[in-house]
């Protein structure tokens, strides 16, 4: 507190702004007012009060100290008191928080419904989405099967043709073999039976000409 004492003793021995307004307020009176050989002001208006010294001002803030201490020594409570004190401050803590738990509970309460609610909502999508995307699947894999399958058929019906039709061709083809060897059949035929009845005649005709050369 030395350092705070002598820095108000410092500070009270400048002229204070109240001095310096009463200095220049005070009217100007018969005797002050301005001559060529009278002073401006009166001789009272300079003269100022005696100002505390810095030992004045520590002895004061050191009384006030004194006062504080006494003042707070009996504000302080004795062992019974301060556990009394202490007991009464536990209760009203136990219950304010209580009373500040019970609306967290039920908060919690709604809280936690409400996530469950969100969690099986959550859950019923998510299958729903499992679902969805087994089934669009399932549909393209039996499009590309029946696809494939339609595919496999085209081909297998398309080789069948090509195998029937040449196989009618070849049986064309021998048709027209076995016609043609038939036909030559015929003609050897044809020719062996004409070669037989000329050959006949001719044998005839020269028995013919061997009976009449006998008679003669």
């Amino acid at each position: 507190m030395s350092w705070l004492a002598s820095y108000l003793g410092d500070v009270e021995q400048l002229p204070s702004i109240i001095q310096l307004r009463s200095l220049y307020s005070d009217p100007l009176t018969p005797s002050s007012s301005p001559s060529p050989g009278g002073s401006p002001l009166r001789e009272g208006s300079m003269e100022r009060p005696t100002l505390p010294s810095p030992a004045d001002w520590s002895e004061f803030l050191q009384a006030s100290n004194n006062k504080v201490e006494r003042d707070l020594a009996q504000l302080t409570l004795s062992d019974p008191e301060q556990r009394e004190l202490y007991e009464a401050a536990r209760l009203v803590q136990t219950a304010f928080r209580k009373y500040k738990g019970r609306p967290f509970r039920e908060q919690k309460e709604v809280a936690a419904a409400v996530i469950q609610r969100c969690y099986k909502k959550y859950k019923q999508y998510a299958l729903y989405k499992k679902m969805t995307q087994a089934a669009i699947l399932i549909q393209s894999k039996f499009r590309s099967y029946q696809e494939q399958k339609k595919f496999q058929q085209s081909r297998r019906a398309a080789v069948l043709i090509q195998q029937y039709y040449r196989g009618y061709k070849e049986f064309g083809r021998l048709r027209l073999h076995r016609q043609g060897a038939a036909a030559a059949l015929v003609q050897h035929k044809l020719r062996s039976s004409l070669l037989s009845k000329r050959q006949d005649q001719a044998a005839r005709k020269i028995m013919r000409f061997l009976r009449r050369c006998r008679h003669r």
